[in-house]
């Protein structure tokens, strides 16, 4: 009778190598077989079940850092520029224009309050009157300009929040990619 053909067909040479490179490693074999033997029933289930597990982890690691690059492009752009940072930096912008001229309207109600008060009888009262809507104007401006500023301010720190989670989104990406290279 044929070995070969008992063992379903092998080559003699495989089944010679595969034997000796497990007398070779017997002493290896046998700690691992006491390892195992020495864990807890429920503990070669889990072992088992820890590439699947592993699996689950990185691609949960991965969509997460795609879910914080998302993110940071809402929040800063592709560029660190866009997103909600630039629709902020934009409002800003607008807000400083009109400060600009709610004075040059306040200067100009000044401006012509001064002549008014130059018209005996009736220049006193509506020169008094400009006056204060002068004021109130450039009260606006003011008021609008610290707007301005804090819509700045907040678009400062929208970029580095997108900035972080950006590199956040990066490190997880890039440690969901570690964990499922090894699984191979």
């Amino acid at each position: 009778m044929d070995i070969g053909a008992l063992l379903g067909g092998r080559d003699m040479g495989d089944v010679s190598k595969a034997v000796g490179f497990v007398v070779e490693n017997s002493d290896d074999f046998e700690k691992v077989l006491k390892l195992v033997r020495g864990l807890p029933d429920d503990a070669v289930g889990f072992i088992g079940r820890l590439p699947e597990l592993l699996k689950t982890i990185g691609g949960g690691l991965a969509e997460a850092g795609d879910q914080a690059a998302k993110a940071a492009s809402a929040l800063v752009g592709d560029d660190g520029e866009g997103g909600a940072r630039r629709a902020l930096s934009g409002s800003a912008d607008t807000m400083n224009a009109a400060k600009d001229r709610l004075k040059d309207a306040a200067g100009m109600l000044a401006g012509l309050a001064g002549e008014l008060d130059k018209i005996p009888g009736i220049g006193d009262a509506a020169a008094k009157r400009l006056n204060d809507g002068s004021g109130q104007i450039g009260g606006v401006a003011t008021e609008i300009e610290s707007l301005a500023g804090n819509l700045q301010d907040l678009s400062g720190i929208l970029a580095s929040v997108g900035e972080a989670l950006a590199g956040l989104g990066g490190k997880l990406s890039e440690s969901g990619g570690s964990v499922k290279t090894l699984l191979g």
